[in-house]
């Protein structure tokens, strides 16, 4: 399956403190860090930060609150039916993911070898 449909999810598995699994509609599985999660953050104010941090690269720019080892998810949900919101046990909750976006992190995070077998 290729085109829009194969960026489909047909699963989510949420482990809350480690990482995100979804099936996609063309078989693969993928495996996204939850710290990968957190830095990509797609809201207005995290866009604004990474956009600062890369035209002053000596800019200070507060990434997220708390290490890698320690990023949790408090809840996540969809968003109608092209986005999965997620909700941050550090308070920040305004982050859409879209479909898309997610196939595209899954992908970049199996290519660095930072995610699992999927």
């Amino acid at each position: 399956m290729t085109g829009p449909d194969a960026e489909y999810p047909l699963e989510f598995d949420l482990n809350r403190s480690r990482s995100l699994r979804i099936r996609w509609a063309d078989g693969v599985e993928s495996e996204i860090p939850l710290a990968v999660l957190r830095r990509a953050c797609p809201c207005a104010t995290c866009r604004a930060e990474r956009e600062a941090a890369e035209q002053n690269p000596l800019r200070v720019v507060p990434r997220m609150a708390r290490p890698d080892d320690q990023v949790v998810v408090r809840e996540a949900e969809l968003a109608g039916s092209y986005a999965l919101r997620i909700r941050w046990a550090d308070g920040h909750d305004t982050g859409i993911y879209e479909f898309r976006m997610l196939r595209a992190l899954a992908e970049q995070a199996s290519a660095d070898g930072s995610s699992g077998p999927g």
